[in-house]
């Protein structure tokens, strides 16, 4: 609406200015609507709750804008929420409520490692009491038939196994003689999360499957419906076809080599749990993606943030599978492998029991008990260091 300001009185000595005549109206036309001014504000059916930062207990961090929206279409309510002048204020962030717990969806302007740690060290600072994070978005799957049968569209946990964390830095290795040795153990997820996920299995155990009516919801919308494109496993040593284009010159090659799956007729995604490979490089060659699984058999994915946030504080990693690591990289299952991977979060904080998140330490006191434990091992080293042999 357009407010006017008090009519002037004209000014004495000066004609009044004359009115113009409004134009006549054709008969039988109806009057036109007046224009609609945009003031820039949402209108009251867009408006959300504003909460404080103080109130949110999860954090939910997102590298790419349709991760972070499949995210966004599992929440049970949306809010907006005023941040502190605490830290850097260069990223992307969104409110809301799943179940009983208010969350945050973080998302860094950048892909890669070194982004996504600054991003989960700005979270830390600006919303005080985030005490669970999780890392949710699309991966690289690494098939091992028959051990790990992944597929496009399933998903990819990373739970602690075989004394390992659940998520290995790949660009951090030791190359010895006849292999690659992986050496960047990072932090493992939060106890609470890994409690959740097991719940999570006993329902799949029981077929009750837990992810469909949140998968459902996001896959009515036709960006994220899963693609009508056959899921395809190509032999690692036939390359594709056509740089640059799909791959109907691949599936139509005489010379094509196929590795055979039975087939999933429901195409429900199944979920696969151990070792993430984490690291700043895209892997596109099934020569490379099988060189580093070398140092560890039981990996299952690659992707590109994990290892950034998880050297900052605990963290469950979940991707959705959108490829398979090798050169026939297809970017039509994207949106799919994300929102299973935000069916799959919605479904496991709806198993984190809200009471025992507000009894957990806070990640901003982890990290200041990391920082006081770094500075009094430097303070015994430099002690040891000038006492008096």
């Amino acid at each position: 609406m357009i407010h006017y300001g008090k009519r002037k009185s004209p000014v004495v000595g000066r004609p009044s200015p004359r009115k113009s005549r409004k134009p006549e109206k054709p008969k039988g036309q109806l009057p036109l609507p007046a224009p609609r001014i945009d003031s820039g504000e949402h209108t009251s059916s867009e408006e959300h709750e504003e909460i404080s930062s103080e109130d949110i207990t999860i954090a939910i961090f997102c590298a790419l804008a349709y991760e972070a929206v499949a995210v966004k279409y599992t929440l049970d309510e949306e809010y907006s929420c005023r941040l502190k002048g605490i830290g850097p204020k260069k990223y992307v962030y969104s409110f809301g409520r799943v179940a009983k717990h208010k969350v945050v969806i973080a998302r860094p302007h950048q892909m890669g490692t070194v982004d996504t740690a600054h991003c989960a060290t700005a979270v830390s600072l600006q919303f005080p009491n985030v005490r669970l994070a999780l890392m949710v978005g699309i991966g690289a799957g690494i098939p091992s038939i028959p051990k790990y049968d992944i597929r496009l569209g399933d998903l990819a946990i990373s739970i602690p196994q075989d004394g390992h964390s659940g998520v290995i830095q790949y660009d951090f290795v030791k190359y010895e003689r006849d292999s690659i040795v992986l050496k960047g153990c990072l932090n493992k997820p939060p106890p609470i999360l890994i409690s959740a996920d097991g719940s999570l299995q006993e329902d799949e155990i029981m077929e009750r499957r837990p992810l469909k009516k949140f998968l459902q919801k996001i896959t009515s919308l036709p960006k994220f419906a899963r693609p009508e494109a056959d899921d395809i496993l190509f032999d690692e040593n036939f390359h594709h076809i056509n740089k640059g284009s799909d791959c109907s010159g691949c599936k139509a090659s005489s010379e094509k080599k196929v590795v055979l799956r039975s087939p999933r007729p429901d195409h429900q995604p199944v979920i696969h749990r151990g070792l993430i490979l984490s690291g700043n490089g895209v892997i596109k060659d099934p020569q490379d993606r099988d060189e580093l699984r070398r140092g560890k058999k039981d990996a299952i994915c690659f992707e590109m943030e994990a290892a950034g946030i998880m050297d900052e504080i605990p963290c469950l990693i979940v991707r959705g599978i959108c490829d398979y690591a090798d050169t026939h990289k297809q970017d039509i299952w994207h949106y799919y492998a994300a929102a299973v991977a935000a069916a799959y979060c919605k479904a496991l904080l709806r198993k984190v029991d809200h009471q025992e998140v507000e009894e957990a330490t806070s990640i901003k006191e982890l990290i200041a008990g990391v920082g006081k434990l770094a500075e009094e091992v430097n303070e015994i080293r430099d002690s040891q260091r000038h006492a008096p042999s």
